[in-house]
This record gives structure tokens, sequence and C-alpha cells, in this order.
């Protein structure tokens, strides 16, 4: 007897040991990092799938934006086709959390991206935590991009998104992935909001640049207060000289290009 209660305490204390405390970020490696072009892949989708089902990321080699949304895990590639990838699948960089929403509003239509981000502004409940978004419906238009696999010795981030499809998706139905952190946290994630779109049909998706929304658009938000980092054990990240400050450069790597 005392064999299978001991067996049933290890167990439990595997499975706290995988899952993430409830309300909580957990990301792999550094938006710094990814700068720097460490597109190296460390956790497995599998992996990554443990501690959340809702977030957004990258591939392996930057094969794509990684959208994780209800548990499931998709590739939006440089053709903007959607597909979903192999849980053996590795990703260099990726943040999740268990989605629970605390706070929803409905949007207007003819609403743009800015114009969205500072209606939720409104409504976080302070500025130094992580939120999980959501926001559904339909749009009168998203414009997206994803990026083409790229090749070792890896380029910077900045000179990949020189070359970025760009997509523009009319009418269409679908979710809104995104975060928002916390600008205390710019050497780890992306400050303020950083959106993935998939559509409902799963015709397409990206990392999202603008939209105008369009009828029956809700948004979830929920409040994540604690922030886990697992960094890379690979000898290619400690290498890395992620010293100074590179927000100009994420910024400008975020932004939709003119």
């Amino acid at each position: 007897m005392k064999s299978i209660f001991g067996f049933l305490a290890v167990a439990v204390l595997a499975v706290r040991a995988f899952a993430a405390e409830p309300g909580t970020l957990t990301q792999w490696s550094t938006i710094d990092a990814l700068l720097k072009g460490h597109f190296q892949g460390s956790a497995t989708l599998a992996e990554v799938k443990k501690h959340g089902d809702f977030g957004v990321g990258t591939f392996e080699a930057l094969e794509g934006e990684l959208v994780l949304l209800d548990g499931k895990m998709y590739r939006v590639d440089e053709y903007g086709k959607v597909s979903e990838p192999a849980d053996t699948v590795k990703t260099p960089f990726v943040a999740v959390a268990d989605f629970k929403a605390d706070i929803s509003l409905e949007l207007p239509a003819g609403l743009t991206l800015a114009e969205v981000q500072a209606r939720v502004d409104a409504l976080l409940p302070t500025k130094n935590a992580f939120y999980a978004v959501k926001i559904r419906g339909k749009f009168t238009e998203v414009r997206t991009r994803s990026v083409a696999g790229q090749k070792e010795p890896y380029p910077t981030l900045a000179e990949v998104v020189k070359t970025q499809s760009l997509f523009t998706i009319p009418q269409t139905e679908g979710t809104l992935v995104g975060l928002w952190c916390p600008v205390f946290a710019k050497s780890f994630n992306v400050p303020g909001y950083h959106f993935h779109y998939l559509a409902a049909d799963r015709s397409g998706g990206g990392h999202v640049l603008g939209l105008v929304t369009g009828e029956g658009v809700k948004v979830q938000i929920a409040v994540l207060r604690n922030f886990a980092v697992r960094l890379p054990e690979l000898a290619t990240f400690d290498a890395l000289d992620l010293s100074g400050d590179n927000s100009k450069v994420l910024h400008a790597v975020e932004s939709e290009r003119k």
C-alpha cells in the first residue's frame, strides 16, 4: 500500500512540475535573443502546450508565425498558408498561458488597430502586469505578415523582415491572439501589444500589422501576474551578447512599414 501511495505522490509532483501556476505567462528564450538572430529551437511544441492553451511565437529557423489557440498550434507560413505542425517541431521563442478571461468588452465596427488598443488600455487594471488578449469576431480587413524559414548562419530579425511577406485579408472572421507586456519586460518580450491572427476557416493569418473591425467583435482579457522564463540550454544562446537597449530595433521590426 505504501508503494502505491508513493507512486501517486511522485505522479502528482510530476504533473505539477509540468503545469504552470494559474495566471502565469510562460516564455521560452527572450525577444532580444530573437532580434540577434537566435532562431535555434530549444523546446518542442508538445512541451510548450503543457504550459498553456493560448499564445504567440515562431518556429525553429524562423519558419513562419506561431499561433496557439484553444490548445492547438498553428503555423502561418511565408505564403499565408495555415497548417498544424507536428508536436516534435521546435520553437526558439514563444510565450503561452492558460486563457481564462477576467475582463470582457464589445467593440463597434470601424475601429483601427490603434483605436482597439486604446479601448483595451482603458480597461487594464495596472500597467505592471502581463495580459493575454483574445479578440474574436468579424473584420473589414486584417493586415498581416509572415517570413520565410532561414538558413544558418542566421541573419538578424531586422534583416529578415526586409523580405517579409505582407497580406491583406478582406472581410474575414477570426481571432486575434495577443499578449500585452509591461515596459519593464522589454528585454524579454515585446512591450505593449503583440497580436497574431488566425482566420476562423484557417484560410489565413499571421503577425498583425493593422486592421479595421467589423460587426460582433468581442474582446476578452486574462490578467497574468506571474511570469516564467525558460532560457535555452544551447551553446549558441550562451555565446550571445545580449547587452544594450534594442528598443528602437524592436519597434521597427514590430511596426507596419509605410
